[in-house]
């Protein structure tokens, strides 16, 4: 499995690919950060890779 995360560009929260995709537009869970992450925010091939092998990422 290769793990796939988004940083938050202004205070640094790593986001699993996961939480994107579930969301698509989310605001940063960072403290006090304003931030909206996107899972189109993610590299295309980030993205390809996650979405075509999405049972390895459930719980």
């Amino acid at each position: 499995m290769r793990v796939i995360t988004l940083e938050c560009p202004d205070c640094g929260t790593v986001v699993a690919a996961n939480e994107l995709e579930d969301n698509r537009i989310m605001k940063c869970p960072g403290n006090d950060c304003e931030s909206v992450l996107r899972f189109d925010d993610l590299p295309e091939d980030d993205q390809s890779f996650y979405l075509e092998n999405k049972e390895q990422y459930r719980l």
